[in-house]
């Protein structure tokens, strides 16, 4: 069954019409009333039928909720307590109150990971979440099996009662705090009706929710601080990627700094430079998308604050701070980050070419110290050659003087009292010399001729 499952998620990739039916789906994931174009119902099916198949989930639920500033902590709690809290928390006892629930989902502990951040929750809780309000767009990115890369676009939508006034306001977006955090991806989607608020908090940096346990302890009152919740994840998020991009910082100035003592390997360091500069071209893509995310939030706090303050609508806003402004802030934060990548990979490209520089620098100069070996081989075999023409014209003297003192030794000439006497059979020395001396020419050629043609021939495979 395991085994199918996958081969169902991966042709699910290639093929959707692989995906099982929805007709098992509850009504509340079949008719999401708010945008069903953005939902597609099979993918949600077979993310339902994983989370059913799905053993010894182990995501963590904590949930935050109360009237005015009557907080409650719940941690860890189980599906039942999870319906408890929510169906008293989603039906406000008193109109003129404000009411608060806000559930944090951890599942960065799960040993399942068949979706990114390990996603893995019982689907009797999923459909607690879902009729609490859990946005089945949040549902249908969770499942996308392309998630990893094909990320949630920014949401903010509102719904309106049949005379016009605002019914809610909602905004959900998908987030990552870096690539060294212990967050992996995260979703976030607030929700706001006349006088309740509800957050739905997927993977929440661990260390964003202990500064706003701080603050929420220290003055309770900023719990109805519009969009402070989702000001403090993105700081968060931004000390994550300033994290990811120190350390590929000092790595890079550690370079640069070897680089002036030539101290480094040329093969491992080029290598590791074209790593380092497609992570740079990643990080500022990555950055790019943090900025567009913070200039969605500031822009759906301008939206959320014009709305609620309409006159047709006449909601409460916290005016103690205008969140705004600390959105921008991040913004801009996140701008400086994005245009120090770009410098940082100028740079690291910059090294790559003077790596390459000094590699055909030292290439030349190896080049230089054959050229002149080659001529201290060439000056030496010109000295043997000077020593072998002597020796030639040391022979070519003595040589004649040699070949008529052979010729005037033989016992075809006597030296007697009465003169020089030669032989009637003299005629043997040229008969037998001459045909020899041609014999011994025409092996030497013959050899010179097959040598010569064997070189011709290993020359034209060359």
């Amino acid at each position: 069954m395991d085994s199918y499952n996958r081969r169902i998620r991966f042709r699910g990739k290639l093929d959707r019409s692989l995906y099982p039916t929805y007709s098992g789906l509850d009504d509340d994931f079949q008719n999401d009333s708010l945008h069903p174009e953005l939902i597609e119902q099979p993918l949600l099916a077979w993310g339902m039928t994983q989370s059913e198949l799905a053993k010894d989930p182990s995501a963590r639920i904590d949930v935050l909720y109360g009237r005015e500033l009557a907080l409650t902590w719940r941690y860890g709690v189980d599906d039942k307590s999870l319906e408890n809290i929510l169906a008293n928390a989603s039906q406000p006892e008193n109109k003129s109150q404000r009411y608060v629930q806000m559930i944090f989902i951890n599942t960065m502990n799960s040993r399942i990971g068949w979706l990114p951040g390990n996603f893995s929750l019982q689907l009797s809780t999923i459909r607690i979440l879902k009729k609490a309000g859990l946005s089945a767009v949040i549902l249908a990115s969770v499942y996308d099996p392309e998630g990893t890369w094909a990320k949630m676009g920014n949401q903010c939508f509102q719904r309106y009662d049949n005379d016009g006034s605002l019914s809610s306001f909602e905004i959900a977006y998908r987030y990552s705090c870096g690539w060294d955090s212990d967050t992996g991806t995260g979703f976030t989607q607030f929700t706001r009706t006349r006088n309740l608020r509800t957050y739905f908090c997927i993977n929440y940096p661990s260390a964003a929710l202990d500064r706003f346990k701080e603050n929420i302890k220290r003055t309770p009152s900023l719990i109805y601080r519009d969009f402070f919740l989702d000001a403090l994840c993105e700081d968060d998020c931004l000390k994550g990627w300033q994290h990811s991009i120190s350390e590929r910082r000092e790595l890079l100035v550690d370079y640069e700094r070897r680089h002036e003592h030539g101290d480094f390997d040329f093969n491992v360091t080029s290598v590791e430079l074209h790593r380092m500069s497609r992570d740079w071209h990643t990080l500022g893509q990555d950055c790019l998308d943090v900025h567009a995310q913070l200039l969605y939030l500031k822009a759906s706090y301008k939206k959320y604050v014009e709305l609620l303050t309409d006159a047709k609508n006449g909601w409460e806003v916290d005016r103690t701070s205008d969140m705004g402004n600390s959105l921008r802030v991040l913004a801009s934060q996140c701008d400086n980050y994005a245009r120090w990548t770009v410098v940082y990979r100028d740079r690291t490209i910059i090294r790559i070419n003077l790596l390459f520089h000094l590699a055909n620098q030292r290439e030349a100069q190896t080049n230089t110290q054959i050229a002149a070996s080659t001529a201290k081989v060439a000056e030496q075999t010109q000295r043997d050659s000077a020593s072998m023409i002597t020796i030639a014209a040391v022979t070519m003297v003595f040589l004649p003087g040699t070949f008529i003192s052979a010729i005037l030794s033989t016992t075809f000439f006597d030296y007697g009292a009465d003169g020089v006497s030669v032989s009637k059979t003299w005629w043997i020395l040229p008969a037998t010399t001459i045909p020899l001396t041609v014999l011994v020419f025409g092996i030497w050629l013959g050899w010179r001729y097959l040598k010569l043609g064997r070189a011709n021939l290993n020359s034209k495979f060359l």
